[in-house]
């Protein structure tokens, strides 16, 4: 019993971190809150740069936060050693998208 409490704690906490970085992916891409990232991004990316780049960064952290989600709702259900792979994948693939736009548009 103790290891389905464990799975529904870890499946929870995935699942609400995974909700606060679809949230800040939206705000980002949607409404263009350069703010939530670093105020350093604020003065180097030019006004013109500003909505590929919100976007961009935007879908880096959507795509982390729906790795979280799928991960944590894997791991209430079935917790075991492959339920971390999306979480894995998306942070992966979510820190790439980051780095790629702080790359091309931070000048």
């Amino acid at each position: 019993m103790s290891d389905f409490i464990w799975s529904l704690i870890t499946g929870f906490i995935l699942v609400i971190l995974g909700i606060v970085f679809i949230r800040l992916g939206l705000a980002l891409w949607k409404k263009q809150r350069i703010e939530l990232i670093i105020s350093y991004h604020m003065d180097r990316v030019s006004d013109g740069n500003r909505q590929a780049f919100c976007k961009l960064c935007g879908i880096g952290m959507l795509v982390s936060g729906i790795g979280f989600v799928i991960s944590g709702i894997w791991t209430v259900f079935a917790a075991g050693l492959y339920s971390w792979i999306p979480m894995i994948a998306g942070l992966a693939a979510g820190i790439l998208l980051l780095a790629v736009s702080v790359a091309r548009y931070n000048r």
